[in-house]
């Protein structure tokens, strides 16, 4: 699951905008403090609860918005990832050609027509049909990328209605195809002169913009995107875990094959920018454009034209295994999403497949934009505004609800009976106060600087905010909800009613459950007796006080 297109297609992209090695030493830092103990936390909540990320806060009642805030930013991620995945559609449809259609110029005699390499026109003219006089405003469709978002979410369907079983099938293909290809065509980049440079700018870091906050903020951003936590997925695939599952095990592989998935993506497409900035004779920083989000789609494509083995057939299975990758993601997102609908409205558990499919057309519709001549920008509104910006407030809270209010004691109990041994000291502390307090502080000097850094057009910007309010808006709005439908009968009662775990919280099986609320009695018989004694013999002292 937390391996997908967030490694291939977004860390390149991020890291090769913020000065590579410079990067990814906030990346590796914050994941060892925010992102690995985010992902840890959400995997024991969705296996010891087994349930949903509505559900699931039971044990904070109030925050219960959190949960649905999230399926509305999944939800923006299911756009965007299955237009990527189009684009990887319309790739292996043009790859299918005697020669790949970005190797060559379009224009052989007009060398001083534009300064780019023919991946990037291809990308920029033929992919995203860009018109250069009205950069901000719609002018048409790509009909060729309509049909290709079409296939793609007709391919979704199938794969949703076959089930996990077809999800598991292709999870032993997507756990080893990406590393097979991704070796291969870093094998070929670093024969290529030029190659070696691009990956020492990768690891070797530019110190001073170390200072810059934004670069902290995008690592932090990244980190929630290639392990997804933040959004509910998480709490949702772990929830289907058996209930003694070694869960640190899982936290631990997972997230160091995902770190490694990044680095490997990340030397391929800076050993291939070394090779352009050799034959350009031009800074790394200033080979390709930075602009957008579409930077893998011209560094790939260039990488695959300089196979000399039938380059075509490399290419196709790169882009399949690209829409493969985002399969899986986009499979699991939209179960998010379908697992609240029918938690919420149970009658339709028996209609799953005419569910999922009105979803898929839902999604469909809502995705037409993004194939316009300004999908990058709405791509770019989407991923900044309506998930990133979202994600760090719902892991905040996320942190806040479970340890400040539910209490880590009573967490670490929870723990302790379902994995048989309570998290070491460095957990605690993450949870408890490093990660929290690290979140807040890089969110907000993080986001002032980067929106003065890179300001939007107003019309972009309060568009932005306005799909931030959509999802943020929840949290209020359903935390309201919920105290006022508190059964207790002062207003104070009711506030603190709803910020308590529910009777309903804890293991689902009712074997589990009993287990864990007889220690929980028993804890709290001992807690009450121990509470009696101390009151015993406060009051017999004040007694004999008085006594004497």
């Amino acid at each position: 699951m937390s391996v997908g297109l967030g490694n291939v297609w977004r860390f390149p992209n991020v890291a090769y905008k913020n000065g590579g090695g410079a990067f990814l030493i906030p990346y590796l830092l914050l994941l060892v403090i925010i992102g690995r103990p985010l992902y840890y936390l959400e995997l024991i909540l969705g296996q010891f609860s087994s349930q949903g990320p509505i559900k699931l806060w039971r044990i904070v009642p109030a925050f219960k918005g959190i949960g649905y805030a999230q399926v509305i930013s999944v939800s923006f991620v299911v756009i965007f990832y299955n237009y990527l995945m189009a684009l990887s559609i319309f790739y292996i449809y043009s790859s299918c050609s005697a020669c790949l259609p970005w190797t060559d110029c379009y224009y052989p005699n007009g060398t001083d027509i534009v300064n780019m390499t023919t991946a990037e026109y291809f990308w920029k003219n033929e992919v995203l049909e860009l018109d250069y006089d009205n950069p901000d405003t719609i002018t048409h469709i790509s009909w060729k990328l309509v049909i290709s978002l079409l296939v793609t979410w007709i391919l979704v369907y199938i794969t949703i209605v076959q089930g996990t079983e077809s999800l598991g099938k292709m999870a032993y293909f997507t756990a080893v195809f990406p590393y097979i290809v991704l070796t291969a065509l870093l094998i070929v980049a670093l024969q290529n002169k030029g190659s070696w440079e691009g990956i020492k700018f990768f690891f070797e870091p530019q110190l001073e913009k170390l200072l810059e906050i934004e670069v902290w903020y995008r690592a932090c951003e990244q980190s929630f995107f290639s392990l997804a936590i933040g959004y509910g997925n998480i709490v949702m695939i772990a929830s289907y875990n058996k209930f003694s599952n070694n869960v640190y095990k899982d936290a631990i592989i997972i997230s160091v094959l995902d770190t490694f998935t990044n680095i490997l993506a990340g030397c391929v497409i800076f050993a291939v920018l070394g090779t352009l900035a050799h034959e350009k004779n031009l800074p790394i920083d200033d080979v390709v454009d930075h602009g957008g989000l579409g930077l893998a789609y011209v560094i790939y494509p260039q990488a695959l034209a300089n196979i000399k083995f039938i380059p075509q057939l490399w290419s196709v299975l790169f882009f399949i295994m690209l829409f493969t990758l985002g399969i899986g993601s986009s499979s699991s997102q939209i179960e998010t999403v379908s697992t609240v609908i029918k938690d919420k409205f149970p009658k339709l558990r028996e209609n799953k497949s005419w569910l999922s499919l009105g979803l898929c057309v839902v999604f469909f519709c809502l995705g037409l934009p993004l194939t316009t001549n300004v999908g990058q920008h709405i791509l770019e509104l989407l991923n900044n505004y309506g998930v990133s910006a979202a994600g760090f407030f719902y892991a905040t809270l996320e942190l806040v609800g479970v340890m400040w209010i539910y209490g880590i004691r009573n967490f670490m109990a929870d723990v302790t009976y379902m994995l048989g041994s309570s998290p070491g000291i460095f957990w605690k502390f993450t949870w408890w106060f490093a990660a929290p307090v690290s979140l807040v502080i890089i969110f907000v000097y993080g986001h002032v600087v980067v929106d003065k850094k890179d300001p939007l057009p107003l019309w972009a910007e309060y568009t932005g905010w306005f799909l931030a309010f959509i999802a943020l808006i929840q949290i209020p709005i359903w935390g309201l909800y919920v105290i006022y439908r508190n059964p207790s009968e002062t207003i104070q009662k009711k506030i603190l009613n709803s910020f308590k775990a529910t009777k309903d919280w804890g293991p689902s099986d009712p074997v589990d459950r009993a287990g864990w609320l007889a220690i929980k009695n028993s804890k709290d018989e001992s807690s009450k007796e121990n509470s009696n004694v101390v009151l015993s013999a406060v009051y017999n002292q004040s007694f004999q006080e008085d006594i004497y």
